[in-house]
């Protein structure tokens, strides 16, 4: 079963209608029983349901929820006016109607105040009603088999509609409401369809209307994929007003959205390996992508510095390979993220990077017997053998690094079902390091150039691959742009329909070009705009570490590598926003990701146009980002700032 949180249920309602001939007497004696059993439940729960259920997900965070409470509280002396389709600030005395600011962003002008922006034509009405959370009812006509999904989606829109909410549990019964019920309808087409693929299906059709005193909301889509981007969406067409009878729950009245992503991998690269990141902060990250429909969590789980995951079948690796004990990501807790992950519309792909960036963890080869695994590990000068401390690579004359690692592969497939994609890393191979070892022993002859030394390296890796996934080759084989995947070696080791080139090279270099000429599939991830930890200045004394400057969420946002040849977009399966760990733990991890995430995150999924000729960026896009900074404060996430709160307060006057 899924790991659903029943806790969460509390605020939920669901009401399921089924069709079932029966004798009718026996259904009457069964319906008063029922009825009998209802309204003791409802009697004894009567005083629970009041109560805002604990976020599963998010993570309580003082600091943000103040934050949030501060962004949502309006000043007793202002009020803002919808004037052209824009809010402005006036004094309280003087106007002829108290607003707060929320509400007019939520109302002024004629777009989706939603983040990301749909990619299609979409209309928002400019009039609201007051509700009550716990008037939210579910009607699902989905199939058995996704509505365990629909429903944990309903139970995460309830909590997001919670956290908005700045009242105590025993005030809620007080809130004022225009209507009687708030029915949010759901219906999935394609049942069977409980998996992400790049070919899923993930658009939504969304339409909110006042039936009488009635709100609906009914959500079409094709999968559970996207009846859960539709729930989204809906969580944001709703806001918290606190000047309206002392706060209440507010919902745009009427609206119609159809809405599908432009690329069908949408990621977020978050590296593990250096500094330790915890399993409850990797869920954050992916209650942050989900929150802004992104797709894809690339875990980038070891590298030379620490091996943290635990291979059942080669338990030395992380033995070896852990910074300590109480660091180490078990099989049982990978396979509960991806379960986690998976519900919340996001896959997991693991990468172990190979033969590069692999040193500790992989020592242990003496010592059982199996000859040395990698070279070159903690080598000094390190600033000789790779690019940064410590150093290590795989040793791809030793036969049994290609065992250690089909056992790797096999292990990894086991834990997160992921047999569409594999990333199988093949960045920045130092070919100095394999030269003086080979040298050493005598074997550095056989090669006039070890690119195709490497090359060779890869074909095997790629055979133990298909041998550790059932014989049969992941559809979908994404590896790091490198020498390797440059003319001529790409054409040589990398099959075109069967490799996916993630190049993360700066836009202006010609290796993507290239690599599309050549007919190559690619994900981009350029290092000059998508590269967020970026800019932090120096962590050592030698080499380039820095990588400046710092990629401010307008450098984010403006990027459109597509629009340089068409080419790219027919060769373009996505993008990935990359965070190294080097200068980042789980303390930073938030400011990092938030909002230039969320920036990237538009970009993938509708790519509003962008001014050619000035770059510039409209304030709607400004005030739609600060609405979101302030919902996703408000279930938890520390977002960085955009800019002096006076910029929110007075609309378009900082541009």
């Amino acid at each position: 079963m899924l790991p659903f949180e029943t806790e969460a249920y509390k605020m939920s309602y669901v009401r399921i209608k089924i069709m079932k001939a029966s004798d009718l007497r026996r259904a009457l004696v069964l319906l008063l029983l029922l009825c009998g059993v209802l309204m003791v439940y409802f009697f004894s729960q009567q005083t629970s349901r009041l109560n805002i259920p604990h976020l599963p997900d998010t993570l309580d965070s003082v600091d943000s929820q103040s934050a949030y409470a501060a962004a949502v509280k309006t000043d007793a002396r202002w009020t803002w006016a919808c004037t052209k389709d824009h809010c402005e600030k006036v004094s309280a005395a003087t106007a002829d109607r108290i607003q707060s600011l929320t509400t007019c962003n939520m109302l002024c002008g004629n777009g989706p105040k939603v983040w990301p922006v749909p990619s299609l034509p979409s209309k928002i009405g400019t009039q609201s009603v007051a509700f009550q959370i716990q008037q939210i009812q579910l009607e699902s006509f989905s199939k058995k088999t996704t509505f365990g999904y629909v429903e944990h989606a309903f139970n995460a829109f309830n909590n997001s509609v919670a956290s908005y909410m700045q009242k105590r549990d025993d005030d809620l019964a007080q809130i004022r409401s225009e209507i009687d019920n708030f029915i949010v309808k759901i219906t999935v087409v394609f049942a069977h369809i409980v998996k992400l693929r790049l070919s899923t299906d993930e658009s939504y059709n969304l339409t909110v209307n006042l039936n009488g005193k009635n709100i609906v909301a009914t959500i079409q889509a094709k999968t559970v994929f996207g009846a859960r981007h539709g729930l989204e969406t809906l969580s944001q067409l709703i806001w918290w007003d606190e000047l309206d009878s002392g706060g209440t729950l507010k919902i745009v009245s009427s609206a119609a959205i159809q809405d599908k992503p432009l690329m069908p991998y949408r990621g977020i690269m978050l590296d593990t390996s250096r500094n330790f990141i915890s399993l409850n902060a990797i869920k954050r990250v992916i209650n942050g992508m989900a929150a802004n429909k992104l797709n894809v969590f690339h875990w980038h789980v070891s590298d030379s510095q620490s091996f943290p995951l635990e291979i059942p079948s080669v338990p030395q690796m992380h033995r070896y390979g852990a910074y300590q004990n109480d660091m180490v990501y078990s099989a049982r807790e990978v396979t509960e993220l991806v379960d986690y992950a998976r519900l919340r519309g996001v896959r997991i792909v693991i990468e172990i990077d190979t033969p590069a960036h692999a040193g500790n963890g992989w020592t242990w080869g003496p010592q059982e017997n199996l000859g040395e695994l990698a070279v070159c590990v903690n080598a000094q000068p390190w600033f000789m053998f790779c690019g940064e401390p410590p150093c290590g690579q795989l040793n791809p004359e030793n036969p049994q690094v290609y065992e250690v690692l089909e056992r790797i592969y096999r292990d990894i497939i086991k834990m997160t079902g992921e047999d569409e994609i594999f990333h199988i890393g093949g960045d920045e191979v130092n070919l100095d390091c394999w030269e003086q070892y080979l040298f050493k022993n005598l074997t550095s002859t056989n090669y006039t150039d070890l690119h195709n030394l490497w090359g060779e390296f890869t074909l095997k890796i790629l055979n133990r691959l298909d041998q550790a996934n059932g014989g049969k080759r992941p559809t979908h084989i994404i590896a790091w742009s490198s020498n390797l995947s440059r003319r001529p070696y790409n054409m040589k080791y990398f099959d075109k329909d069967n490799i996916i080139i993630q190049s993360w090279g700066a836009s202006d270099w010609s290796e993507t070009r290239e690599l599309i000429a050549d007919g190559y599939k690619v994900i981009l991830s350029h290092v000059n705009a998508w590269y967020l930890d970026c800019g932090f200045g120096r962590w050592r004394e030698r080499g380039e570490a820095a990588c400046d400057p710092y990629r401010s969420w307008q450098t984010v946002y403006i990027h459109q590598p597509w629009s340089y040849d068409p080419l790219y977009k027919s060769h373009t399966l996505g993008a990935e926003a990359c965070l190294w760990s080097e200068q980042l733990d789980e303390l930073s991890l938030d400011a990092r990701l938030w909002p230039r995430a969320a920036a990237f995150a538009e970009r993938v999924w509708s790519d509003p146009k962008v001014d050619p000729d000035t770059y510039g960026i409209t304030e709607s896009v400004y005030t739609r980002l600060t609405m979101q900074r302030d919902r996703m404060m408000a279930r938890g996430f520390g977002v960085e700032a955009l800019w002096p709160r006076w910029c929110t307060q007075n609309p378009g006057m900082c541009l």
